[in-house]
């Protein structure tokens, strides 16, 4: 279900206008995008060979058809003008009716009797696209020949637990826009029972990175601007501003770009006089910790996966969501494995899909805890997702997930760095603790 509202304008298309991707990742994006769209015409083959659609949302269907459909070629495709869009005209909504659908509860619940988290990044991933294409149609809502990617997942915070007794609301719209990117807010709410407030507070917030590319050529592709109305929408702008500004400063401080600070190198240091007190001479095997300590080394878990047209996007790239949901069951148990018992998600801290994984590659996942604060009950894991080519034999890198973690009545030991390597990875899991709060709370200030 979808809703929008009122006329909207036109604006003149600026050629001039600057790509707010970073130029040091442009080249190697239109190449990948180039090498996408030379296989276009194969990509056709694949939907007519295989009879499982992507996914099973209708919108997904809908733009999966009217996209191949499109063959008129760029040199014959008038320039489209740009539309001068409210935030409210991207607005879409989608709904779990848990409550009177026990098929839809059936496969949306796990063995505790709670909502899977995984099915739900899914969802959360379909409805951004279904957004994005939305607020790139025209005057007449016709699709733009504009292909969008899910460039970054920026955060994903559960802010209550859901209940497969209860339905839930999940709608988002376009929050802010670039040149050729747009990000994208998402709540997941239940929806009011007779004598609750008519409006209640998210359940869960998401806010996503998408980037529109020409159908054609690959290249990057100007997005209709934003009709800002009324200063709680140039709040949200704002806000949306600051979020960016702060992931790029770091992103500057970087550990691959610069090395740890003082404060960080004290940190590191003391790790190592406590650990190094259960060595007799600093030279000898693993010592056995006691049981509120665990060596990193010691966390790791890994899944392979081999990846089916079943669960292919409409570029016929296997579905983001589906890696997000893979990931996060893998880091759910490992987690389970630390604590011993049943951790609960708190959040997703943002990541980039580096590289897109094609149908029939070999997914494997390395999940680790690299992270944790057991005076809070918390800890993180990374799970890193890597392609195996079995031709050439090589390993090549997607991206990296960070899922977080609580367990209020269970074991949550203190995760300990032994080599410099895990010594960064524990660095860049306690930044991430640190600046998600940040974040999590100006994303919280967007919804209200």
């Amino acid at each position: 279900m979808t809703k929008t509202s009122g006329p909207i304008k036109q604006a003149v298309p600026s050629d001039s206008a600057p790509d707010d991707t970073s130029a040091k990742d442009v080249k190697a994006e239109e190449e990948e995008h180039k090498r996408m769209l030379e296989r276009y015409a194969e990509s056709q083959k694949i939907i007519s060979k295989y009879s499982v659609m992507p996914t099973k949302c209708s919108d997904y269907m809908t733009i999966l058809h009217r996209i191949n459909s499109d063959n008129t070629s760029d040199a014959h495709r008038p320039k489209q003008p740009l539309v001068l869009k409210r935030i409210s005209d991207s607005y879409t909504e989608a709904y779990l009716p848990f409550k009177e659908d026990l098929e839809l509860r059936e496969a949306y619940i796990n063995s505790y009797g709670e909502i899977r988290i995984g099915k739900l990044l899914e969802d959360l991933d379909r409805l951004a696209g279904a957004i994005a294409y939305k607020h790139a149609s025209d005057a007449n809502g016709e699709l733009a020949p504009i292909v969008f990617v899910t460039a970054a997942v920026d955060r994903i915070d559960l802010k209550a637990a859901l209940s497969p007794n209860r339905n839930y609301r999940l709608a988002g719209t376009v929050t802010y826009v670039g040149y050729s990117s747009m990000e994208i807010c998402i709540r997941v709410q239940a929806v009011a029972e007779p004598g609750e407030a008519a409006e209640l507070e998210p359940n869960l917030v998401a806010r996503f990175t998408m980037v529109g590319r020409d159908k054609d050529t690959g290249k990057s592709s100007q997005v209709n601007p934003l009709l800002l109305e009324d200063d709680s929408q140039r709040r949200l702008v704002k806000i949306s501003e600051q979020i960016k500004e702060f992931k790029k400063t770091v992103t500057q401080a970087n550990l691959y770009k610069r090395p740890p600070s003082e404060e960080e190198r004290l940190v590191i240091h003391q790790l190592w006089l406590e650990t190094n007190k259960l060595l007799d001479d600093g030279y000898g095997p693993r010592p056995v910790l006691p049981d509120d300590m665990v060596w990193m080394g010691r966390t790791t878990m890994q899944s392979v996966t081999v990846c089916f047209p079943s669960e292919r996007n409409v570029h016929n790239k296997i579905f983001g969501g589906y890696l997000m949901r893979l990931a996060h069951e893998l880091s759910f148990a490992n987690g389970s494995v630390l604590t011993q018992s049943r951790p609960s998600y708190i959040s997703l801290d943002d990541f980039s899909f580096q590289k897109p994984v094609n149908i029939g590659s070999i997914l494997k996942l390395t999940s680790q805890v690299v992270y944790s604060e057991p005076e809070n009950k918390t800890f993180q894991v990374a799970v890193s997702a890597d392609v195996i080519d079995n031709i050439q034999n090589s390993t090549e890198r997607t991206n990296t997930f960070y899922f977080n973690f609580s367990c209020p009545n269970g074991r949550v030991p203190r995760v300990v760095p032994r080599t410099y390597k895990q010594m960064m990875k524990f660095l860049e899991g306690r930044r991430r603790a640190q600046t998600g709060k940040l974040i999590s709370k100006l994303q919280s200030e967007m919804q209200h």
